[in-house]
């Protein structure tokens, strides 16, 4: 079980440095740490181009750059935490246990972690909560007290999308 999640945390992040590539940015709290780690790895691919062309023939110089970052990866349903540092980790201070060794994504608050970032395969968990919410605004049954709660994390919902669909179209030059 161990190294299939290993593998799928490959995956992703190679994903993550693919998407960049095509100017699909991250967004969240912890996009600028992703993005300086894609931007480095960027620079290690160009520069081992420049001297050693035959080392890009395949994905296994990209994954042996990107291990580590893949390493630190913890996927959530509605972004993923890129667990380098745990004394940056929201949910690690909110549950008071800044030693642990990882993330208690149970606890994520993606929206202000600065670890977490969300990606567009993310969007329609982010769509989904906008539309559940909108339901429970729109009820009779629900009490005008709980409506008024609820709409601070509509606007966080919808704020996160937005923020997705503002990061596709960026290069990771544009982004320096």
């Amino acid at each position: 079980m161990h190294a299939a999640e290993e593998e799928h945390h490959m995956k992703l992040t190679v994903q993550a440095f693919r998407d960049a590539q095509a100017g699909i940015m991250p967004a969240g709290p912890g996009a600028r740490g992703l993005i300086d780690a894609l931007r480095h790895v960027d620079a290690q691919l160009k520069e081992a181009a420049r001297t050693d062309p035959k080392v890009l023939t395949d994905d296994r110089h990209l994954e042996s750059l990107l291990r580590k970052l893949a390493k630190a990866l913890h996927v959530g349903p509605a972004n993923f935490c890129w667990f380098r540092d745990p004394s940056k980790a929201l949910c690690l201070r909110l549950a008071g246990t800044p030693d642990a060794t990882r993330p208690l994504v149970g606890l994520c608050d993606s929206a202000r972690c600065p670890q977490a970032t969300h990606h567009r395969s993310q969007r329609p968990v982010w769509i989904g909560t906008i539309a559940t919410i909108d339901a429970l605004l729109d009820s009779p049954r629900i009490a005008k007290g709980e409506k008024t709660r609820l709409l601070p994390e509509r606007e966080r919902a919808a704020r996160v999308v937005a923020e997705i669909d503002a990061n596709a179209g960026t290069t990771l030059e544009e982004v320096a």
